[in-house]
């Protein structure tokens, strides 16, 4: 270590000197010697260490502490930093408190805080409290800045707020097979509840949906078209209620059309009619792929494979047949889901007019018409009649061949094998004029029913057949049965099923096989069922019932 002079122009003569031409940061020590016409005496005590620096005291006072939120338990606060940081960086704050009535002030924060804002928490729910912030720099603690007024310990209520950012997007566009994920941020007080929805459906079970104090997000995995549409989040507490919507797009192929309708049915023809799907699997439709089956029959046939209408003409049908139709839309993505008619058409014609349309009586308040069957049904069976009238020297009849004339107490009708009657009693003058026939026909089911109430008995080790004929209009499904289960072919059992007979065949018969079979034929016009109980007792020959 070496001693350097203070260089002086002038003798020091004073006890006080200011050194100048320091070099800032460098640290320094220094002693002093008094000097007499003797000569210079031995230095002084060596003083402190001494960095060559810019004055330095603690920091003033932070500015604005206000109190940002509260609960039961707990106080936010928030500050501004202190004007005047005492000449160094400022290295934190002190938070105290203390009960409104009381000043015991204690410190909050085991360590400095270098945010502006601090939460303090377990406090006691309804009490009052007072706070104040405190800079600290390396020279120390500077001046407190409090909270103007007390603070009690209350759920301060905000109605719910949804956070949304500048890269919120309300419309998600997805391929089908990938994932959907939905988040929203948001806050309230209370705690909000969050609600996910979807417009006009329900969510898929498929959804999974994770929620905290603030944020929800739901999530979608190998979305499908079914997925498609607008999802709604909703937050609600007791100050109010916020609701966002958002639009999923999943890229795949259409949802089924709308419901079929038809209409011109002939012999040979019909016209369809549906409406587009709701889920156009985010692609504009194409065109539409209409096929029909026949109700025998499981493999479907294409009649059109380009329809860009929503309707058409299916040709060439084989008169009384029953069909099935259904149609599929189609977009850049594929063909999708069909629409299928329920129930089956059966290509027939409209039925000839009634015959003899005569009024057998009158009375000063009713009247009775009666007619007769058509010649021809259309191919079906004739299931009503719909009636029309009109008013004398009027030209419109009533309910324009649209309403069938319904029961009442002043109104009746009775229809017997051929013969069709109809009672309008306490007639009145409007209910004059002519009276209109016209007839509406479906199909029916024909079934031989002789094997009702018959028992069989066979020995064990025979074959049982049960034979019977069937018919109907349309063709109907057909089955045999045992008890409440239907029959299914295997090893033992042969089952023959034609447009016109139901054969049933049981190979070496045992005990179990004795019970209750029954014959169900059914199609869109009805249902009818024969039954027979069998026992296997003995030797007995093969049944076949003819008919």
């Amino acid at each position: 270590m070496r001693w350097v002079k203070v260089s002086s122009k002038r003798a020091i003569t004073e006890n006080r000197y200011r050194v100048t031409g320091l070099i800032e940061g460098n640290e320094y020590e220094f002693h002093v010697m008094a000097e007499n016409a003797a000569g210079v005496g031995p230095p002084s005590d060596v003083s402190k260490l001494i960095k060559c620096r810019e004055p330095v005291s603690p920091p003033s006072a932070p500015n604005v502490v206000k109190v940002t939120d509260t609960s039961k338990t707990s106080v936010s606060l928030e500050w501004t930093k202190p004007v005047f940081d005492g000449g160094m960086e400022i290295i934190g704050y002190i938070i105290e408190m203390c009960k409104a009535d009381l000043e015991a002030w204690q410190k909050v924060n085991a360590e400095t805080v270098i945010a502006t804002k601090y939460t303090v928490v377990d406090l006691e729910a309804g009490e009052h409290y007072k706070f104040r912030v405190s800079a600290v720099n390396g020279a120390g603690r500077g001046e407190s800045c409090e909270v103007p007024a007390s603070v009690q310990t209350v759920d301060r209520l905000s109605a719910p707020e949804i956070d949304i950012d500048a890269n919120f997007k309300q419309t998600h566009i997805v391929r089908a097979g990938a994932s959907i994920r939905l988040f929203i941020a948001f806050s309230g007080r209370p705690v909000p509840t969050a609600v996910w929805s979807k417009a006009d459906a329900n969510l898929s079970l498929r959804a999974d949906i994770q929620t905290t104090d603030s944020f929800s997000t739901l999530t979608v995995e190998e979305c499908n078209r079914n997925d498609a549409g607008k999802y709604v989040f909703t937050v609600e507490n007791n100050s109010g209620s916020k609701s966002i919507t958002f639009t999923v797009k999943v890229l795949d192929t259409p949802g089924p059309p709308g419901p079929i309708t038809f209409k011109d049915v002939t012999r040979t023809s019909i016209t369809l009619m549906w409406d587009a799907p709701v889920l156009d699997g985010g692609s504009r439709i194409h065109h539409y792929v209409v096929e029909k089956r026949e109700a025998s029959r499981r493999s479907w046939q294409v009649v059109s494979s380009k329809c860009t209408r929503q309707i058409f003409k299916v040709t060439d049908l084989a008169e009384g047949m029953p069909y099935y139709y259904r149609v599929s839309a189609e977009n850049e993505y594929g063909v999708g889901e069909p629409c299928e008619l329920t129930e089956p058409v059966v290509a027939t014609e409209e039925p000839a007019p009634p015959k003899r349309l005569d009024i057998v009586d009158t009375t000063k308040s009713s009247v009775v018409l009666a007619w007769l069957k058509p010649d021809h049904d259309g191919g079906s069976r004739i299931t009503g009649y719909l009636l029309e009238m009109r008013q004398k020297g009027s030209d419109s009849w009533t309910g324009a061949g649209q309403t069938k004339l319904k029961e009442t107490e002043r109104v009746t009708i009775k229809t017997t094998k051929d013969r069709t009657t109809l009672t309008v009693k306490d007639s009145m003058r409007g209910d004059s004029g002519k009276y209109y026939l016209t007839l509406e026909n479906t199909a029916g089911a024909e079934l031989d029913a002789r094997l009702q109430g018959e028992v069989l008995s066979i020995r064990a080790g025979s074959d049982l057949v049960l034979d019977a004929a069937v018919g109907g209009k349309p063709e109907p499904k057909v089955f045999w049965s045992k008890g409440d289960r239907e029959l299914e072919l295997c090893e033992k059992i042969s089952l023959q099923y034609t447009s016109k007979r139901a054969i049933a065949i049981i190979k070496f018969c045992d005990r179990s096989d004795s019970g209750k079979y029954t014959l169900t034929v059914k199609n869109a016009s009805g249902m009818k069922q024969i039954s027979v109980l069998v026992k296997v007792l003995g030797m007995y020959p093969v049944i076949s019932i003819n008919t």
